[in-house]
């Protein structure tokens, strides 16, 4: 029996293909590398059915690459000849329990559609998810960690994980946290039972295991929203107030622009939108923090409806008062982004450091590439920095002008004040050697786990030709 037929075997003949058409469609994910043509692709529906394919893989000695909605820009393209497996089909809400504040969903669940059956009872998960959270699974975005809206106040998409339950590369199945516990298996408490495994493949980009189901903490909506939108004609000052508001933790996020298009119909050079989760008395309590914060550092109040449509309508386009015919229309261009966390302050010297760059690039304005935005996140205590810069993606030369842009920026602000939050294949090898014992570290783990290179070989740069 061949491979191709092993799987439906194990899956079942509509879930298996090795048709060209199917082939090409699981190349990729939202990142610049092209990537090489699966040999097959397999969707299964449980985790028995994930663990006996990684089994069958380890037997075969084939490389299998993981796929949520591909959604991410891990960039790293699949390899060729391997076998791709879609995590979909397995998108089923398994529990949730108000009692214990937490639910528990397979890792092909869409991140939104969790959150809708939540909003329903009047709750929601505790991180609101990921940029494409419309699209964007479960398992996936614990699996990069995303960096979430709602970073400000509420932290990093792992920090809300409770518990996972994970395919290693042998196919052995473990759950961690308290649901570890064979004879009493809940999920309520990620520091149970010993080390934090749990830890461990947040972040691992799939490499050192399959995460099929993930347990988060839950909470109550909020009883209302407040938003706040502020002008400065000084970078500096909006960086101060910046801190100002993470210092009195004032907004449940705030995001700040330094680059790019200008929000439609505003003055100013930087700009910060505000916005605030609580009760009623809270929230109006944070706004006039906030305000306070702003004002002080010269900000001029605007016109919050585009901060208000963001967040509700979830567009990123409306933090520059345009609708999303306007930001996107120009495709297609593809964006080799470099993000990371360094310093709130340090956002004096890396912002104007990356505007002369851009100024002196010939080759960037000779091949048409413009910047969609150098924004920021902030967290409780630092930013969030992603430069997005973007090339026209059928253009080889400035795709090849592009990438190096990505390079060059990488190597300067890794080189200074950044760590990456997720790590994209095309910043990984700017990172993982900075990483030093931490990196051998996690070399040894991979071998460990994974000593047949099973799992996504070469992301993170572990595992591959060059591990």
């Amino acid at each position: 029996m061949d491979l191709l037929e092993r799987l439906q075997a194990i899956c079942g003949p509509e879930h298996v293909s090795d048709v060209l058409a199917d082939r090409l469609c699981y190349r990729r994910d939202c990142g610049p590398t092209t990537g090489g043509v699966p040999d097959v692709v397999v969707r299964p529906e449980s985790t028995a059915e994930v663990a006996e394919i990684v089994r069958l893989a380890n037997e075969v000695r084939k490389p299998i690459f993981l796929w949520g909605r591909a959604t991410t820009f891990v960039g790293f393209g699949v390899q060729e000849g391997c076998i791709v497996m879609a995590l979909d089909l397995m998108n089923r809400i398994v529990k949730i329990d108000l009692e214990n504040q937490v639910v528990t969903a397979e890792a092909g669940a869409i991140w939104h559609a969790v959150d809708s059956e939540l909003n329903k009872l009047g709750w929601e998960m505790t991180v609101p998810g990921g940029g494409g959270m419309f699209s964007c699974t479960v398992g996936g975005t614990a699996a990069y960690n995303a960096v979430p809206h709602g970073i400000t106040e509420y932290g990093m998409t792992g920090g809300h994980v409770v518990a996972l339950e994970v395919v290693l590369p042998d196919g052995t199945v473990i759950r961690t946290g308290s649901a570890a516990n064979t004879d009493a298996p809940f999920p309520i408490e990620r520091g149970a039972n010993g080390p934090d495994l749990a830890g461990l493949f947040i972040g691992s980009c799939g490499t050192l295991g399959v995460i099929t189901q993930v347990t988060m903490r839950i909470r109550r909506v909020p009883e209302c929203e407040r938003f706040l939108f502020y002008a400065f004609e000084r970078l500096d000052d909006a960086v101060d107030a910046a801190t100002a508001i993470q210092s009195q933790r004032a907004a449940t996020f705030l995001v700040g622009l330094f680059g790019g298009p200008k929000p439609d119909g505003v003055e100013g050079e930087a700009f910060l939108h505000v916005i605030i989760r609580d009760s009623v008395m809270e929230a109006e309590r944070r706004a006039q923090a906030a305000r306070v914060c702003c004002e002080t550092f010269r900000g001029r109040p605007q016109d919050p409806e585009g901060t208000r449509r963001y967040w509700t309508e979830h567009m990123y386009s409306w933090l520059r008062n345009t609708p999303a015919s306007a930001y996107y229309g120009s495709r297609p261009y593809y964006c080799p982004e470099v993000a990371g966390f360094l310093p709130t302050q340090a956002l004096k010297e890396a912002i104007p450091m990356l505007h002369d760059y851009i100024a002196n690039n010939a080759d960037f304005a000779r091949v048409g590439m413009h910047v969609k935005g150098f924004d920021v996140y902030f967290s409780p205590n630092s930013a969030f920095l992603w430069v997005d810069t973007l090339y026209p993606e059928m253009d080889p030369e400035a795709r090849q002008v592009g990438l190096q842009v990505r390079a060059d920026i990488a190597e300067m602000l890794f080189g200074r004040w950044m760590s990456p939050g997720g790590i994209v294949a095309g910043i990984a090898p700017y990172i993982m050697q900075r990483l030093g014992p931490t990196y051998g570290l996690l070399k040894r783990l991979k071998a460990a786990l994974d000593p047949n290179g099973i799992l996504n070989p070469g992301v993170l740069g572990l595992g591959g030709d060059d591990d």
